[in-house]
């Protein structure tokens, strides 16, 4: 994003909430101790996410959970909250030339906002609550995929593809615990983690030693992992020691055949914009055996197309995490969530295990993928 479209973002962004935060001081009663009230915890809430991003690494870890999670809820729960006070306004202008509003609420204006705003705070707990639920019972979404190659097995291969987990002050090592154990009871040959490992912070990572679960990540044939955008902010060279640590093989821009079986290409995020070509990482590779690109962000299926990939794994989307987004990360690329086949080409972008803000999915769901992948009998 260019540094124009970030100072409109933000523009409107900074204009939103005040209109917001006008809305709800009228919606209150005539009370000064409610509007002082009020208005820091609207100062709190509003500006508490980019406290936790920017300030989180100087701050006590207790102090940027607190900044993260409430600004993260704040940054999610916002549209909602504008929708709601625009319904508000666009009801007030029909009832100005139409006069829609009955006799009552006219007669007891003050205490129907109020009613309002009560209405619209229960209908946010209860979006977070349901957000919740869909976000702590992860699906396991299997993807069965025949390719036009030999692994000189017999027998199947199973894999597990997870992206976006996030760890860090939303993320943290009980739930990294709970998925690790649903993970482990997959019985994977091989587990596979496209990108986002952490959020971006990697003293909230240390500070609660994840690697103790981390290196729980049981497969036959071991667990390999690729950098996200996320990985980058959280400082990409301690994000990768990290992993490593973990017993994680990071592919940044690497090939590793695996047991004769399958190549998997691992490449570098878009964030490295010196990263390798497709093409170039796959000189040489064995034509034979199937290919498995891991690409963070869905943005080179073509590359994949033309180098004759057979399952190109890609997360980063969410698949939105709440609606609206998630129809609108379907309009901007090519593929923003689930499976596609061009040509010969498999295509998968996970919603991704963990998510970005607060704990919410409306209109999506988490995810593990079991591809089981199956290939042509071997000639000898």
């Amino acid at each position: 994003m260019t540094l124009t479209r970030m100072l409109f973002v933000f523009i409107v962004f900074v204009a939103l909430n005040f209109y917001l935060f006008l809305r709800g001081w009228q919606a209150l009663p005539p009370r000064t101790d409610l509007h002082i009230f009020y208005s820091v915890l609207y100062i709190f809430a509003s500006t508490a996410v980019f406290i936790g991003i920017f300030a989180g690494g100087k701050l006590p870890v207790w102090i940027s959970r607190v900044f993260e999670v409430v600004g993260g809820y704040w940054m999610l729960l916002f549209i909602f909250m504008v929708s709601a006070a625009l319904l508000a306004d666009f009801l007030r202008v029909l009832n100005h030339y139409l006069g829609i509003y009955p006799s009552w609420v006219i007669t007891h204006y003050a205490q129907t906002k109020f009613l309002y705003l009560g209405f619209v705070l229960l209908l946010l707990g209860c979006i977070s609550i349901i957000g919740y639920i869909r976000f702590i019972n992860p699906n396991i979404t299997e993807v069965s995929i025949a390719v036009d190659r030999t692994n000189h097995h017999e027998d199947e291969i199973s894999i597990i593809a997870i992206s976006d987990i996030h760890l860090g002050n939303v993320i943290r090592k009980e739930r990294l615990a709970a998925w690790v154990k649903l993970i482990n009871r997959q019985n994977a040959d091989i587990i596979m983690i496209a990108g986002d490992m952490f959020d971006h912070n990697m003293n909230t990572v240390e500070s609660q030693q994840m690697d103790i679960e981390l290196s729980r990540l049981t497969a036959k044939y071991g667990v390999y992992a690729i950098p996200g955008n996320h990985d980058y902010y959280a400082g990409i060279d301690k994000a990768m020691q990290y992993m490593k640590k973990s017993g994680i093989r990071v592919l940044r821009d690497q090939t590793v055949t695996i047991d004769h079986r399958l190549v998997v290409i691992g490449r570098d995020d878009l964030s490295n914009r010196k990263r390798k070509s497709l093409s170039l990482l796959m000189t040489g590779l064995n034509s034979q055996l199937p290919r498995i690109v891991l690409d963070h962000q869905p943005l080179s299926f073509s590359e994949s197309r033309e180098n004759n990939v057979d399952l190109h794994i890609s997360g980063h989307t969410h698949n939105g995490q709440i609606f609206p987004f998630n129809r609108i990360v379907s309009k901007i690329y090519e593929l923003g969530y689930g499976y596609r086949k061009t040509g010969n080409t498999h295509y998968y972008v996970s919603s991704g295990l963990g998510l970005w803000g607060a704990p919410i999915r409306l209109g999506t769901q988490s995810e593990i993928v079991r591809f089981i992948l199956k290939t042509k009998p071997s000639l000898q």
